[in-house]
């Protein structure tokens, strides 16, 4: 049954709102203007104007498809985008430590964290650590980190030598050097993870002496260091010191997105 001029009206109202509402977001593709034209050449020259809109209205109905197919493809990609943007945004409010032109951002900024975590903030626990059992423990940890992340002169740490080795060798591929900094980066959340630990089972020691305002008489190190480690650590008891390293061990896992890095067993 054919359709009444009324309803071919209609069809043809719908239509133009929809290319009104479509050429806001973009005229290119939805060209308002071109649609008006052809229909106005279709009045003109008698055409079967049923025929002409529903015609009309399957192509814009194709336009329409893949433009949003486009658009969804094209918002994935900012999405992608925006995702990137955010961490690089969370891992330069770290130091970075360019220690070779083919480093990437990333082990970089978790060299310079893992360095500056290991100047300033580690340190603290020596001040207020006694028990030998656990002075030992804290030693240990000072040498992994010392490995991991602080340079030692011209040179970088142990463990950044042998990546800096790595990126050296001409025949090196890019799969090996990712590979080297995702260990890099798994050894780190690790011994993080370790410390964290470490930190929590002080926590739970009873020790009256943590409950007073820290102390630095104890804090043997170069004066410009030791007035930073004062500045961070300044108007906290021994617990917040403590606790302030944990949650600097945590910080520096979570914004270099390391959560996935724990020991298994």
């Amino acid at each position: 049954m054919a359709m009444s001029d009324d309803e071919i009206n209609k069809l043809i109202w719908k239509l133009r709102n929809k290319y009104t509402e479509y050429s806001k977001k973009n005229p290119t593709w939805f060209n308002r203007d071109a649609f008006e034209e052809r229909l106005i050449m279709a009045l003109k020259n008698k055409m079967n104007m049923e025929g002409f809109i529903l015609a009309e209205i399957s192509n814009f109905e194709q336009i329409k498809n893949r433009y949003e197919k486009k658009k969804s493809v094209k918002s994935f990609a900012e999405q992608v985008e925006q995702i990137i943007d955010e961490q690089l945004f969370r891992i330069k409010k770290y130091p970075e430590i360019r220690f070779h032109p083919k480093a990437g951002v990333e082990i970089s900024h978790l060299y310079g964290a893992l360095s500056d975590f290991a100047l300033y903030y580690f340190e603290i626990l020596f001040v207020l650590v006694s028990e030998k059992s656990l002075r030992d423990r804290i030693m240990q940890f000072e040498s992994s980190l010392q490995n991991f992340a602080v340079p030692r002169g011209a040179l970088s740490s142990p463990r950044i030598e042998d990546h800096i080795a790595k990126l050296r060798r001409p025949d090196v591929q890019e799969i090996e050097i990712e590979k080297d900094k995702n260990e890099y980066l798994k050894e780190s959340a690790f011994l993080l993870y370790d410390i964290s630990g470490f930190c929590e089972e002080l926590l739970e020691l009873r020790d009256s002496e943590w409950e007073n305002p820290l102390k630095t008489n104890k804090l043997f190190i170069e004066d410009q260091r030791k007035k930073k480690v004062i500045q961070i650590f300044a108007g906290l008891t021994g617990y917040g010191a403590i606790m302030k390293v944990h949650q600097q061990a945590h910080a520096i896992i979570d914004d270099f997105r390391l959560t996935a890095f724990q020991r298994q067993g």
